[in-house]
């Protein structure tokens, strides 16, 4: 189902009934996901985790002679969550939590450097969520979720351990600076539901200028 689906919709007669997702599969499922549908929207792709894995990418997605290159974050359904649509970013050390200038995305140094981040969440492969951003709105997004999330204090005042760094589309009962922050979250992420058209507006990688 190319696009995904919105989170508020009901995908269950769509979605092949397999039971739960294994942990150790939801990674390369989502791969595969991201993979199909930039196919589907004319792109060569490249997996580059089949050739050991590459920080910071896990995905080269060619068009007209341009390579962009993509990093994938995946998650499974989970009736924990509202809706069970959840979206995760990573892990937080604790250096991003001290530290408001410490990047989510690309942290490792090299040739490879992610141009566009997917947040995926799946429920069975033909019923599955994609958030396709920039890297720039990727880490703005995550820098967000921190300030709101890991970067307060908890009630009695000590400091918030790391952890996932994850949000889903709704926002309950809070303080109000903190309810304007994960409004400001859920805003940014819900303009780029399924943009697969990113090469009309995210510059290609450094990579292509080689390959020419």
């Amino acid at each position: 189902m190319p696009g995904g689906i919105k989170p508020e919709q009901n995908c269950s007669i769509a979605a092949v009934n397999i039971g739960n997702i294994p942990s150790t599969s939801v990674g390369r499922i989502c791969e595969r996901i991201v993979a199909n549908e930039l196919e589907c929207h004319g792109f060569v792709v490249r997996d580059l985790n089949l050739e050991g894995l590459a920080a910071n990418v896990d995905v080269l997605a060619v068009k007209d002679g341009k390579i962009w290159q993509i990093q994938v974050k995946g998650a499974r359904f989970d009736t924990n969550y509202e809706n069970g649509w959840w979206f995760q970013y990573g892990y937080c050390k604790h250096e991003h939590i001290t530290n408001p200038k410490e990047p989510v995305f690309n942290r490792v140094v090299g040739s490879f450097r992610a141009d566009v981040v997917v947040l995926v969440c799946v429920k069975a492969p033909n019923c599955y969520q994609c958030i396709v951003l920039p890297v720039e709105k990727a880490e703005e997004a995550a820098q967000i979720n921190l300030n709101y999330a890991y970067r307060t204090k908890k009630r009695d005042g000590s400091g918030k351990k790391p952890g996932v760094i994850w949000m889903a589309f709704y926002v309950p009962k809070t303080s109000d600076e903190k309810k304007r922050q994960m409004e400001k979250e859920v805003s940014l992420l819900d303009a780029y539901r399924g943009k697969w058209d990113f090469d009309k507006t995210v510059l290609p990688s450094s990579l292509s200028s080689t390959q020419s």
